[in-house]
This record gives C-alpha cells, sequence and structure tokens, in this order.
C-alpha cells in the first residue's frame, strides 16, 4: 500500500483572507447503517458546508430569502402609480453568509434536513482538529449532533431548503484509506482525505434508530474549498468492490472521481495495494478521459442514470460505468459563494452499482489486470441553476 499522508495544515479550517468574503468549505461524510429493527441498509451522509463567513458573521444570511429595496420615495412613486415603482419590488442581491450542518439519507423516501447558523457561531478547537458549529461537533475522528424540521417551520421559511423531519447522530470514524490532495489550482481544492473511511455508532432518523459498524460502514469522507463551486459537477465514489475474476471481496480497494475541473475530472482508485491517478497529466505520456452522466430507461418503465468514465494514463486504461435508479435519487441544494440567488443543484444517490475494468497496455494490445463489480456507489450530478428567472 503507498504511504499517503493527509496534509494537517489541509485537513484545518482553511477559509482565510478573501475566500472569507467570498469562499466555500465543504466536509462531507458518508457511511452505509441498518435499521434495528428490520436490518436494511440506508446510506446516510453528513455536511459541513462554509460559506462567505466574513459577509454577515453575527447573522445567519440565506441569500434565497427575499429582501425587498423599498425607500420613502420609492413608496411614493409607487402610490403615484409611476414606473418608478417596480424598483421598489425588486430582489436585492444578497450574498449568503452562514454555516449549514446538512444531513439525511438517500434512496427510496430519501430525506436531507438544514440546519443555518451564524459564522459566529462556529468554533475552531486548536489543535484539536475540531470544529463546533451550534450544538454539532466534528472532530478528527468522531461526529455528533442533530437537526429537527417541522413542517409549518418550512412553511414559514421555504428558502431553508429541505424537508421536514429530525436526524441525530453519535459517530466515530478511522480513516482506513488516506488520500492526497487530488485537484489544487488557485484558491481551489478538492480531497478525498478519507477515502475509505471506517464509521461505527448510530443515527437515529425520524424515530427510527440505525446501527452503524465499521465492517459493514463502507464509509468515505472528503473536502472541497474554493472562491467558488465546481459547475457541472461530477462525482463517483464507492468502497465496496468484488472481483468477478476471483469472486472476493476487494477489502483494500476502493475510488472517487470527482470534477468537473477545467471541463475535466480527476480522481485516485486504489487496487489491492497498486494506485492509479485518474485525470493525472505528465509530460511525454498520451492521456485522455471522456466521461458523461445521461439518463436511460430501465425495466418496467423505471428510468435509470448511468455514470461513465473512462481514462487512458500512460500505461493503463481504467473504463468505469454505474448505474442508478432514478427513483432512488433525492436532490439537494447548495448556494454559491457569489450569491445571485443561484443554487448548485445535486441529484444524487448511494445505492450505485455498476463495473470496472483496469488493463495494462502491451504494445497495441490490452491485458486485462482486474474486472470487478461496484455497489453502493455514491453517484452525484449538478448544474447551477438561477432560481426566479
Amino acid at each position: 500500500m503507498a504511504d499517503i499522508k493527509v496534509n494537517q495544515h489541509l485537513d484545518q479550517y482553511v477559509l482565510r483572507g478573501k475566500l472569507r468574503q467570498e469562499g466555500f468549505e465543504r466536509w462531507r461524510y458518508v457511511f452505509t447503517a441498518v435499521n434495528a429493527d428490520t436490518n436494511q441498509e440506508r446510506k446516510f451522509f453528513i455536511e459541513l458546508y462554509i460559506v462567505n463567513p466574513g459577509v454577515s458573521p453575527k447573522v445567519a444570511v440565506i441569500g434565497q430569502k427575499s429582501r425587498l429595496a423599498v425607500s420613502e420615495s420609492d413608496l411614493q412613486y409607487a402610490l403615484a402609480g409611476t414606473a418608478a415603482a417596480q424598483n421598489a419590488n425588486e430582489e436585492l442581491a444578497v450574498k449568503p453568509s452562514y454555516v449549514l450542518i446538512k444531513a439525511g439519507s438517500y434512496g427510496k423516501a430519501g430525506k436531507h434536513f438544514n440546519k443555518f447558523i451564524a459564522s459566529s457561531q462556529f468554533t475552531v478547537i486548536k489543535n484539536a482538529g475540531t470544529f463546533k458549529a451550534g450544538e454539532c461537533m466534528f472532530g478528527q475522528n468522531s461526529l455528533s449532533g442533530s437537526i429537527s424540521v417541522n413542517s409549518q417551520e418550512l412553511r414559514i421559511k421555504p428558502e431553508l431548503l429541505c424537508d421536514a423531519g429530525s436526524m441525530e447522530w453519535d459517530v466515530k470514524f478511522e480513516r482506513n484509506i488516506l488520500s492526497e490532495p487530488m485537484y489544487k489550482k488557485g484558491d481551489s481544492f478538492w480531497a478525498p482525505f478519507g477515502l475509505k473511511t471506517l464509521y461505527s455508532g448510530t443515527v437515529t432518523l425520524n424515530g427510527q434508530e440505525y446501527l452503524i459498524t465499521p465492517k459493514t460502514s463502507f464509509g468515505y469522507s472528503d473536502k472541497s474549498w474554493g472562491s467558488g463551486v465546481f459547475n457541472p459537477y461530477f462525482h463517483l465514489s464507492s468502497t465496496k468492490l468484488t472481483s468477478i475474476i476471483s469472486g472476493k471481496s476487494m477489502l483494500n480497494s476502493c475510488f472517487a472521481i470527482d470534477g468537473e475541473f477545467e471541463n475535466s475530472l480527476k480522481g485516485i482508485l486504489f487496487l489491492e495495494g497498486e494506485v492509479f491517478k485518474i485525470g493525472e497529466k505528465k509530460l511525454f505520456r498520451k492521456t485522455s478521459l471522456i466521461h458523461e452522466c445521461t439518463q436511460m430507461p430501465g425495466k418496467e418503465g423505471e428510468e435509470k442514470v448511468h455514470w461513465m468514465v473512462s481514462t487512458q494514463n500512460g500505461k493503463y486504461v481504467i473504463d468505469i460505468d454505474v448505474y442508478c435508479n432514478a427513483n432512488e435519487m433525492i436532490v439537494r441544494d447548495y448556494e454559491i459563494p457569489q450569491g445571485k440567488r443561484s443554487l448548485m443543484k445535486i441529484l444524487g444517490s448511494g445505492s450505485g452499482t455498476g463495473e470496472i475494468r483496469v488493463y495494462k497496455k502491451l504494445g497495441k494490445n490490452l491485458e486485462l489486470l482486474e474486472h470487478a463489480n461496484i455497489y453502493d456507489a455514491v453517484c452525484e450530478f449538478g448544474e447551477i441553476e438561477v432560481i426566479g428567472k
């Protein structure tokens, strides 16, 4: 196994300087848990999304909330019925500024819940790698907290951009397979630090308890930050692979692919001790990468979504195909640092299945090194959408 260490500086809170006025930082934790009563598996996620913390430190400002710019002169013009009345109803362009805790589950009847707090309620415990966001804790090896949103609150505040319900969690985790940052340019980074992460603990979703054990958690964690979100957004990752050649579970194999970065993707594949970097460009090496996310018909009229990545890098060719039922996907919304009433809308699932093939190039021929089934893949696609047009 390659000796990869996490850069301790990048593993901390990093929004400094101009990024505090126009920037984001997003931590994501994904794992599988089992229903304590029915033994049904479900994929969960817990996220910390910090956006423009220096714009409004004392008050959480949600950019999607309507704000009217109405002065006394505007009202006079409105009463007089002049054209200037239109200006009295224009919404101010507002930059979002808050710390958001987002948590929920993928799958059929999937839910996600949002808790917005002012950045002044976000504290960093120095030398411990621990963050406190309101009553929620994000540590180097633990997560704890809760979110509750009721239907009446959503009717009054649709800008909360989530579902009604509740989720509580008390989780421990350990990064089992590490990765260095896979994309870094200027102030933009993506780092799947916990490429394979082992989780344990409990989650309670709308009153139903779920149990998490390390061997069956099939966990993942990553971090991204910068002045702007990546658009369009593409993500694939899985820690549950089984070799079709040997029939054995591949306990030391996993992968993550993310983007789009400069119209391309970056990623990393661990394959039973070997490491393959995806999207890496090197001098004097012919490299190529194609990818797509397309909708296609499934059985009995059920629609499916297909993620495809095919890459050549030096001596190797890697082909990945992942499929997910459309009715098992949920949509999550993220305000972008620039505001402008724009949302990154991400369609995602935690139950993707498919195959991966890895070949070695031998002259004009290809030697199949591995052919494996992929299970429980996190597969996501998103684009920025302007709301209200």
